[in-house]
């Protein structure tokens, strides 16, 4: 049997990763008039870039003995050219999102709508979905029809984690929706103001972001809590490039 609690913090994850994203969505729109085009750019982007281009040559490599050996005997380096790629294709793409697809809208409401799509799409489909079927299955097995043993595997997964592990993948999901839309308005102000340096720190923040959480993800807390500060700090960026983005004055010159 699954924990009550377990499926409980499920629901929430789900709720978070799932459903979250689309509640920002409409509720950002109805306060700060973005585009919608802004968000379906946003999520467009993620989806040529990562879903459907880098996550699969990923998958690829992965298959290849070499690469696999290359992973066990040089995890430290693989863990940042894993990290180094997802910050180029992420940065590059929203930087191609904005240059040449939003290039009449650059304002910093369309930056927020962008970093919604871009994160909204990379929640759910990374977490929401997943967290989806875990709920199902948990209350499959709960009320005691079995399930085919291709599922042996998600159901020992489900009864065995400590409950407030399920937990967490929804409260991560809230940071690191924070941090796309901190990551969006970083190249949105490189694109606007023409300042490539800024589409490079960009992707210097992505990678050491991602190679951190990857040294540390053992220890699960830890990782969660640097993703945490980052979305503090994200936070934080976001209220305050409102008027970076309004009028044409660099952050470096406060």
């Amino acid at each position: 049997m699954v924990k009550t609690s377990s499926i409980i913090f499920i629901a929430v994850s789900f709720l978070l990763s799932g459903m979250l994203p689309i509640i920002l969505a409409f509720t950002f729109h109805r306060k700060l008039k973005f585009l919608w085009k802004s968000v379906l750019i946003g999520a467009l982007i993620f989806l040529i870039f990562q879903v459907l281009t880098r996550v699969p040559i990923i998958g690829y490599l992965s298959q290849k003995i070499w690469f696999k050996e290359f992973q066990m005997k040089h995890f430290v380096l693989y863990g940042f050219l894993l990290s180094l790629t997802a910050g180029l294709c992420e940065e590059i793409g929203r930087f191609i999102g904005f240059k040449f697809f939003l290039q009449n809208h650059l304002t910093w409401g369309n930056g927020i709508g962008y970093g919604i799509g871009h994160g909204g799409l990379e929640s759910v489909t990374f977490v929401g979905i997943n967290y989806l079927i875990y709920l199902i299955t948990s209350i499959v097995i709960n009320t005691g029809h079995s399930l085919p043993s291709v599922f042996q595997p998600a159901m020992s997964l489900l009864i065995q984690t400590p409950s407030y592990q399920f937990l967490l993948g929804g409260i991560e999901r809230v940071f690191a929706l924070t941090v796309q839309i901190g990551f969006s308005l970083i190249v949105l102000y490189a694109v606007k103001n023409r300042k490539i340096s800024f589409l490079f720190l960009a992707i210097l923040l992505h990678t050491l972001l991602d190679f951190t959480a990857v040294l540390i993800s053992r220890n699960v807390l830890l990782a969660e809590s640097v993703v945490g500060i980052f979305a503090i700090i994200s936070f934080m960026w976001i209220l305050k490039s409102r008027k970076y983005l309004e009028v044409n004055t660099s952050p470096m010159q406060k």
